[in-house]
């Protein structure tokens, strides 16, 4: 199911039919509950997992690759690369699992990096490099990089817990079909809560809510 689908079926729950153009419950207000009813849901799964394996994973359905990222230098040694959003916080690094670099030029991929906590940073700094990997950690929506190659030659590739691409209503909503209703009631929970706030309809410079 695309986004602008999945996102119209929810204003019309909400609304009970085809909402008006004058609607407060817009599209784009839908979308952006959306990005973070899915992180909710892949929350969910993880603490399920756990409950019921005893292992500590995401499953794949989560999951979106995104391609040709361009690499950038931030300082000497280290490199960045911007993620389309900021992954959702499970795990140490289960929100962004994988990242590798494609150099263009002969199609071939890197192995993937390999993943420092904030804490293993501390006692990095001064040891000795893995042979043939690269360390990185995650910050918000970057990821660095250290490495004495020049990077900003490749692209990078990142696979990460994601909904698909927000700004695309085109685009597939990568979730399990099991987990649209966990998506569902979070949406609507927080959507009718905003609707049935009463508003302040006085323009009197009050910061008081009146009904009609």
């Amino acid at each position: 199911m695309n986004r602008r689908t999945y996102i119209e079926l929810i204003r019309r729950q909400i609304y009970g039919s085809q909402p008006s153009d004058d609607a407060e419950i817009t599209v784009g207000l839908v979308n952006k509950w959306l990005d973070i009813s899915i992180a909710a849901a892949a929350q969910q799964n993880y603490k399920g997992n756990i409950a019921l394996e005893g292992i500590s994973y995401v499953n794949n359905g989560f999951y979106t690759t995104f391609k040709n990222i361009a690499v950038t230098k931030d300082e000497n040694f280290l490199w960045k690369v911007a993620l389309p959003q900021i992954p959702v916080g499970i795990g140490e690094n289960d929100g962004v699992p994988i990242l590798v670099f494609k150099d263009a030029a002969n199609n071939q991929l890197s192995q993937n990096v390999v993943w420092l906590t904030q804490n293993q940073r501390s006692f990095n700094s001064g040891r000795r490099q893995i042979p043939n990997k690269l360390l990185a950690y995650q910050e918000a929506d970057y990821i660095y990089i250290l490495s004495t190659i020049t990077l900003s030659q490749y692209t990078a590739s990142v696979t990460m817990i994601s909904g698909g691409t927000s700004t695309d209503l085109t685009s597939t909503i990568n979730v399990p079909p099991d987990y649209f209703t966990v998506i569902v009631d979070y949406m609507k929970t927080q959507l009718m809560f905003q609707r049935q706030m009463p508003q302040d309809v006085q323009n009197d410079g009050l910061d008081a809510i009146k009904t009609t």
